[in-house]
């Protein structure tokens, strides 16, 4: 019965050890909270600019018009956020290029995945243009 008892409680506390010794080393808390702050200003910035370019587009804007206004709005709105400067400009286009062939690639003539590649390229090549100044 003890020899039971003791083989019990040794393979608690070496699965307790196992599991505590994997928090301390992996840090999963950190690693997912800086994954989850990006992601959703990567949202939230790609959600107002594909409205304020599909605005400007229904408004009968030209596309680099539509492009050159939204970008400027939105540097000035989320550059007050210290997160904004070290976002993913990545990851930040392609979200963007879904939003705004979603909302309205129809009128300028943008659809699926070629579509979003296009408008990828073209907002990375207006922002860098718009940095550079």
């Amino acid at each position: 019965m003890k020899d039971k008892f003791k083989k019990i409680t040794f393979r608690l506390l070496a699965f307790t050890f196992l599991i505590c010794s994997g928090f301390i080393v992996f840090h999963t808390e950190e690693l997912s909270a800086l994954e989850n702050v990006d992601s959703v200003l990567i949202k939230k910035v790609s959600k107002s600019y594909a409205k304020k370019f599909c605005n400007s587009i229904g408004f009968g804007l030209s596309k680099e018009s539509s492009m050159n206004f939204s970008l400027k709005e939105n540097n000035q709105v989320f550059n007050k956020r210290k997160d904004f400067k070290n976002i993913n400009k990545e990851l930040l286009a392609e979200e963007i290029a879904i939003a705004v062939v979603d909302k309205c690639g129809y009128p300028i003539n943008l659809s699926g995945e070629r579509g979003m590649l296009e408008f990828k390229r073209y907002y990375l090549s207006k922002d860098y243009e718009l940095s550079n100044k």
